[in-house]
Parts: structure tokens; sequence; C-alpha cells
């Protein structure tokens, strides 16, 4: 078994999930038998980890546990699924491709006042992803990242307020390209 710290065990079994669903622990919830495997538990010490991990994901409504033919089923719920999504946020990051495609993606947003901590978290995710400023609420990336601002927007329920825009020319030209080292 890796030698996970507090809460990746958790994480990791969120995320499984959040996959597929639920899982089938057959033989009764102590054996835990098809999410202890995916940890590859080297004792019973690991084994009780995880299966402590499991109960402590049903207290806190992230996992329901019940029976369902004579089996225990370990499901994920909504709590557990937007934990989920808080993980992805926390792990997002951009791909960047070998060869630029010539194309430059702008986000521009105009979140209203009333929403400032979204926007300004917002701002912060767009920056931590990689995009330039050019200005307060304009980012730059020579890369596709449709998919991350889309996801950014909705997780902050301002989605409506951001705009993205393919671009083949855009002002300042050079500095982007030194930032980005594109050539």
């Amino acid at each position: 078994m890796k030698d996970y710290r507090n809460g990746e065990i958790a994480k990791e079994i969120l995320k499984g999930l959040a996959i597929g669903g639920f899982i089938v622990a057959m033989a009764a919830m102590p054996g835990l038998t098809y999410i202890i495997p995916l940890f590859k538990p080297k004792n019973a010490r690991d084994r009780y980890r995880i299966k402590r991990v499991v109960e402590e994901l049903h207290k806190k409504k992230l996992v329901n546990i019940y029976t369902k033919n004579g089996n225990e089923v370990v499901e994920i719920t909504k709590a557990g699924t937007k934990k989920v999504l808080e993980y992805n946020f926390d792990e997002m990051k951009l791909k960047v491709p070998k060869k630029w495609d010539g194309w430059w993606r702008i986000v521009m947003f105009d979140i209203p006042q009333s929403k400032k901590k979204a926007r300004d978290a917002v701002s912060w995710k767009i920056k931590k992803l990689g995009l330039y400023p050019i200005q307060k609420s304009v980012f730059v990336a020579p890369y596709i990242c449709k998919n991350e601002i889309d996801f950014i927007g909705e997780f902050f329920g301002v989605r409506d307020h951001i705009i993205y825009i393919k671009a083949k020319e855009i002002e300042g030209v050079r500095k982007l390209k030194e930032h980005f080292n594109i050539s």
C-alpha cells in the first residue's frame, strides 16, 4: 500500500466511487472486499485504516452504506460528489500541447460586486491555471482551456459572467509569446 497521508485514502475512495457510482463490498462491511484491494494493503493495520476511512466518510455523509441482495454496498452521496469536485478543482491543470496551434484563448469576466468573493476566487484560480492577466479581469492563454474555465465558472456559480474567446491575433503578442515561451 502506498504511504497515504491523512485524507488521501478518503480522497481516493471518493474519486473511485465518483467514477463507478458505488462499490459492492461483498461479504458484509468488515471485509470491504472491493475497496481494500484497490489500495494493496500490506497488513491488517492497512486494511483497518481503509475500513476506518470508509466509516468516517459514512459519518460525514459523504458515502451511504446499505445492504442490497445480501451484499453491503458503499455508494457516494451528493455531498461526496461535491467533495470530489473540490478535489478536482484543487488539482486542475491545463494540458500544454507539444506544438502551439496559433490560437489565443481570451477569458474575460464581469462578475458583479455582490459576488465579490466568487470574482476574487475566479481570478485567483485562472491565474493559478497559468493564464496571463492582460487587464484586471481579462486573461490570455495559448492553450485550450474552455473546459477548465467552464468548470471554474460553474464551481463558483458565476459561469454566466464569464466570456471565452478564441482569437488568431492579439495586441502585445511578443510579450505573450515570451511569457509562454512559444515562437
